[in-house]
């Protein structure tokens, strides 16, 4: 059986600082990762391996290569009694096939065939991961504690400072010093030599270039993931402008839908926008009146105070009936009253200036005369023309 208190002895904090020197820098989430790590070992020694379980499983769905966490995780299961998933965690350590050799240790004590001392180091498959795995791979070299700084460092290090020494030397040789020394020959020596630095070289620069390619690759799946994420939540704040939407209509306000879809900014999704766009269409008709009332109402209103802010009010409802029987060619009873009043308001308004509101004023009379000549408010309305015509200001 495992002896849980000794193999918990086994596991030890992360210093990021430390591996950040070995490996140099490493993304936020891998650091994310590490700090649940160390967190899941505090727990422990809490004796609270359940919430130990939880910072564990945070911390392999961030960096899924967290040998070591998987490992802690297994034997977490173990302590709490559940066997079963923590010959799934072991397993599943071997079927990566990395830091392999403590899971088949801890698996081969769980089935009872040896003693956790008694299990030999199993070998590794010659096939390695490549794309992202290669960079997990390479980076927890420096996060666990069962294995040491890639093998080829040292040598680089011992030829960089042969070579610093060797630029020292000559730099305080005097210029008739009879010493020569003869760099090329001296590395030349051995050829064995040289080809084991050539080779370290040629996979330094390899691995380099592995990190670099699953790095820019990294940042290109949080880009990804960023706009999707983005996509989504701007789906949702349509989703729901649609469901207000919706909602007005059932309750006939079909004036405040129409107001609010021409105030739209952006571009919702097509899907939503059809459904908006439909249900727009349905209500653009009924809304006509409710704009009239509603412009109507604020006109008299202001027929004391006659203040040009209020008129505006009026003028901006009256323009949107006029846009809506425009474009719908409807001609309800009232769209005499809709232009004249209208025309009215939007002279009074004096907006965007006074000249351009009354010859948009004058076109709304106009429209009076064209669809009842005989009326009385086709007399009133070539009343009025005539007073903007002369430059005097027409009354409420």
């Amino acid at each position: 059986m495992i002896n849980i208190s000794e193999e918990l002895s086994n596991f030890q904090p992360i210093d990021i600082e430390s591996v950040e020197q070995k490996i140099g820098s490493i993304p936020e989430d891998m650091k994310n990762a590490i700090e649940l790590y160390n967190k899941a070992l505090d727990e422990i020694s809490n004796n609270n391996e359940d919430i130990a379980i939880i910072a564990l499983k945070k911390a392999i769905s961030i960096y899924p290569a967290f040998y070591e966490a998987m490992n802690l995780m297994g034997i977490c299961y173990v302590s709490i009694g559940d066997e079963d998933s923590a010959r799934a965690m072991f397993k599943k350590v071997i079927d990566m096939d990395d830091n392999s050799v403590r899971a088949s240790r801890y698996l081969a004590s769980l089935d009872g065939n040896v003693s956790p001392e008694g299990v030999t180091k199993s070998s590794r498959r010659k096939n390695q991961p490549s794309g992202f795995s290669t960079l997990a791979s390479w980076l927890a070299s420096g996060l666990s504690p069962e294995r040491s700084k890639p093998y080829f460092i040292k040598y680089i290090i011992g030829f960089v400072a042969g070579i610093l020494a060797m630029c020292l030397l000559w730099i305080f040789i005097p210029d008739h010093s009879p010493i020569i020394i003869d760099v090329k020959s001296a590395l030349g020596k051995s050829s064995k030599e040289q080809q084991v630095i050539d080779q370290l070289t040629k996979e330094n620069r390899d691995l380099n270039n592995r990190l670099t390619e699953a790095l820019q690759a990294l940042e290109t799946a949080k880009q990804t993931e960023k706009n999707l994420q983005d996509q989504m939540e701007q789906y949702i704040v349509w989703a729901d402008t649609l469901r207000n939407l919706q909602d007005l209509a059932a309750a006939g306000k079909y004036k405040d839908v129409v107001t609010a879809v021409e105030s739209f900014e952006g571009e919702p999704p097509k899907k939503i926008k059809d459904e908006i766009n439909n249900l727009y269409n349905q209500v653009k008709s009924k809304a006509i009146k409710q704009f009239y009332d509603s412009a109507r109402n604020i006109y008299n209103s202001n027929a004391k105070a006659q203040d040009v802010e209020v008129y505006k009010k009026a003028a901006d409802e009256y323009r949107m009936a006029i846009k809506l029987i425009e474009e719908l060619n409807e001609n309800p009873a009232y769209i005499t009253e809709v232009y004249y009043y209208g025309g009215k308001a939007i002279a009074l308004s004096q907006y965007p200036s006074k000249q351009e509101a009354e010859a948009e004023a004058v076109r709304c009379f106009d429209e009076v005369i064209r669809i009842a000549p005989g009326s009385k408010l086709a007399s009133y309305a070539r009343a009025r023309i005539n007073q903007i015509e002369a430059g005097e200001t027409i009354k409420h």
